[in-house]
């Protein structure tokens, strides 16, 4: 088939740069840089990631600092309630035992006061207590052993002394002056028949018991007494007296109990006073602070014999102390985090200028690429994204370096500067063929809608014309059907019909856009786009050779155009020169997918024995008649680039029996060997793509662009 072609003036080399917004013009929604953002996004997630790290040890920490002092304080309690009924135990047994003796049973029912006070020092020292006071059978006291002029009261209606008088043995809290409070026990003391009297021994809560209770326990302990008013006063405590003292005891008041006393605490009957007393009207927790520590604590009362409250114990434990160890482990891995962010961030800088860096240079090249420099050289080499993108600028600026040396290699050499009002040259008449009658006269109005203007070129099976579409305004090329390859080749027009129906499924810059099918005036026709430009053979014989750049060019592109071809199942089959048309613009053409099929054979159209093609380009497989695939169109490739670089073919011969001969047993000399501007690479890679076993070639057309351009670097 005939190319099409026809030449219009040289297009500008570098259009539309000036149309690209310059890197100052680029709109910015922000002064920071690149580098700037992601290191400060990878330091915020690290700040955030560390710092709510810190902030849920912190409040880790606390929730278990509270619920050690809570069991602390929980055991204190237990521990203070054990040891304040067993000194009442102990209390109470010394106290039996003494008022059993014969001497002093005697003496209390004598009622002699002299003999009792004296019997009463030595109650103190045998049992343990602090004083004793001794009563007569009426409950009047008869010696008090740390008052010895105590008067003769009657203590008969005290709850603790009466219930001893009934013979019961009674215990409870009790106030001595102002802000003494000490445990009591009253035993009865026997007689012939009846109680004689009651010996009544008291035990103080004082400094020292609150110490042995904070050495075992590690609470701290503050005793208090409440007066008439019920306003706590302090009576004993491990953290001394002062002001924070004596305002937290104000803090929380304890409320006396206003309904009736509650029975009496009867020690060994298993009865244990109750008392309707709403107890202490604290806040929950209790809370002190000393200095620079904190004191978290809970109280429990004090009672009388009766079940009144007269005081109580507070155990306070020290959050802080509680906390210590957290503390000092937050500090650690405060440390640990200030010293992971400085390290984080520092990484973070590195890489976000790492990350920049290669970006910088890609923007830069790319600049260059809108101002209509090429020459950027990419160095950046990664295996990440930026690789990949770097890799595809790279690609990028060596097939605009090749299309522009193909550009300036077609303006240098005359072809881009022709007009397109030349006539006909000969080239036109490619075959032998001789127009027909049926061929169509510049000016003639051809389908009711096309003018046409010129004759582009003629083949043994039509001819191609330039026109003008009147509808649409537009330069078109119009493909016919001579009329008598219909008559000698039926399936002609099934060819043409396949054509259209096989072009229209492929979209690419690089092929040759088909229009529309028709027949008008008994002329079966095709329109498709029109090129201005030169079929790739005229360069050739105009040029003898295509440099290697601009060869490079055209495989590319050549590449892309079967890419998409093959994609859709559609071989070629005609690769040649005369089917490659070069714009001025450097933008080269396929055309004429009349020989082009799909991978299948379709019977009728390409029947066993029917070759087609154009013999110099097609493969050993196309010429024996055998299934093709995507490799006889990239063996018809290389034999163009071939071509290209040394101005022949790969074999010549002078006729097609000699030619199939040579094809299947000689090895052509490489393009290196013939010209050797030719990189090694490039060579090698062309001897393969045109070698006679299909499977020493390139598997696609993409691999043979990939490998064209590692041949290049």
């Amino acid at each position: 088939m005939i190319a099409i072609s026809g030449t219009q003036p040289a297009v500008p080399q570098r259009t539309g740069a000036t149309n690209l917004p310059a890197a100052s013009e680029t709109p910015s929604h922000s002064n920071l840089s690149l580098a700037w953002k992601i290191f400060l996004a990878s330091a915020a997630v690290i700040f955030t990631v560390l710092g709510g790290t810190l902030l849920l040890t912190t409040l880790s920490a606390r929730r278990t600092a509270d619920q050690g002092v809570a069991r602390g304080l929980d055991q204190t309690r237990r521990l203070v309630t054990v040891l304040l009924e067993g000194r009442e135990r102990e209390l109470a047994s010394g106290a039996l035992v003494f008022a059993q003796g014969p001497a002093f049973r005697a003496l209390v029912i004598d009622k002699r006061p002299e003999d009792l006070l004296d019997q009463g020092m030595e109650a103190v020292q045998q049992i343990g207590a602090s004083w004793v006071q001794i009563t007569d059978a009426e409950g009047v006291r008869l010696a008090k052993s740390d008052e010895p002029t105590a008067s003769q009261d009657t203590l008969a209606g005290s709850v603790l002394i009466g219930s001893a008088l009934e013979g019961k043995v009674a215990a409870g809290a009790g106030i001595a002056g102002d802000s003494a409070i000490f445990q009591a026990v009253a035993v009865p003391i026997p007689g012939v028949t009846q109680v004689a009297g009651v010996l009544m021994a008291a035990l103080l809560i004082d400094s020292a018991l609150a110490v042995s209770i904070k050495e075992a326990t590690a609470s701290n302990i503050i005793f208090f007494v409440l007066d008439r008013d019920g306003k706590p006063r302090l009576a004993a405590s491990t953290l001394g007296r002062g002001p924070a003292i004596a305002e937290f005891l104000a803090r929380h008041e304890v409320a006396k109990s206003t309904e009736p006393t509650a029975p009496t605490k009867v020690l060994g009957t298993g009865d244990t006073a109750r008392s309707s007393a709403t107890g202490f009207a604290t806040r929950s927790p209790m809370k002190l602070s000393l200095g620079d520590t904190s004191y978290v604590g809970n109280a429990q009362p004090l009672r009388s014999a009766g079940g009144d409250i007269l005081g109580g114990v507070i155990a306070l434990r020290s959050r802080d102390l509680e906390m210590a160890p957290f503390v000092e482990f937050r500090r650690r891995i405060f440390i640990a985090a200030v010293l992971g962010m400085a390290l984080a961030s520092a990484l973070s800088y590195l890489l976000a200028h790492r990350i920049t860096r290669p970006i910088i240079t890609l923007v830069d090249a790319t600049q260059r690429v809108a101002d209509g420099d090429y020459s950027a050289e990419v160095t950046v080499r990664t295996r990440d994204e930026i690789g990949t993108l770097a890799s595809a600028v790279r690609t990028m600026l060596m097939a605009l370096r090749e299309k522009q040396a193909l550009v300036d290699f077609l303006s240098t050499s005359g072809v881009a500067t022709e007009r397109t009002n030349n006539p006909p040259t000969p080239r036109a008449r490619l075959s032998s063929a001789t127009p027909s009658s049926s061929e169509l006269l510049p000016g003639i109005m051809f389908a009711g809608r096309y003018e046409i203007t010129d004759l582009l070129g003629a083949g043994g099976a039509g001819v191609v014309y330039k026109a003008f579409d009147q509808e649409l305004g537009e330069v078109i090329a119009i493909k016919t059907l001579r009329t008598e390859t219909m008559s000698e080749d039926p399936a002609a027009l099934e060819r043409l019909k396949s054509e259209i129906r096989l072009a229209r499924r492929i979209s690419h810059r690089n092929v040759v856009r088909t229009h529309d099918f028709g027949e008008a005036e008994g002329v079966y026709f095709l329109t498709m786009e029109f090129v201005a430009g030169t079929p790739l053979d005229q360069l050739i014989a105009r040029t003898g050779r295509i440099p290697v750049a601009g060869t490079l060019s055209i495989a590319t592109q050549i590449c892309r155009a079967l890419e998409v071809a093959h994609e859709q199942g559609i071989i070629h089959r005609d690769i040649k020169p005369q089917n490659l048309m070069v714009q001025p613009d450097g933008v080269l053409k396929v055309m004429d997918f009349g020989l082009a099929r799909l991978e299948r054979r379709t019977e009728g159209l390409t029947r066993v024995g029917m070759v087609v093609g154009t013999l110099a380009y097609m493969s050993p497989e196309q010429l024996l008649d055998e299934n093709v695939d995507a490799r006889a169109d990239l063996y018809a490739a290389g034999v163009v680039l071939y071509e290209c670089l040394t101005g022949r073919r790969p074999l010549e011969a002078d006729s097609p029996a000699v030619f199939i001969g040579k094809l299947l047993a000689d090895t052509p000399p490489s393009p290196r060997e013939l010209n050797g501007e030719v990189p090694a690479a490039l060579s090698d890679l062309i001897m393969r793509t045109i070698a006679g076993d299909r499977n020493l070639r390139p598997g696609s057309a993409a691999e043979l662009r990939k490998q064209l351009t590692r041949s290049e670097a």
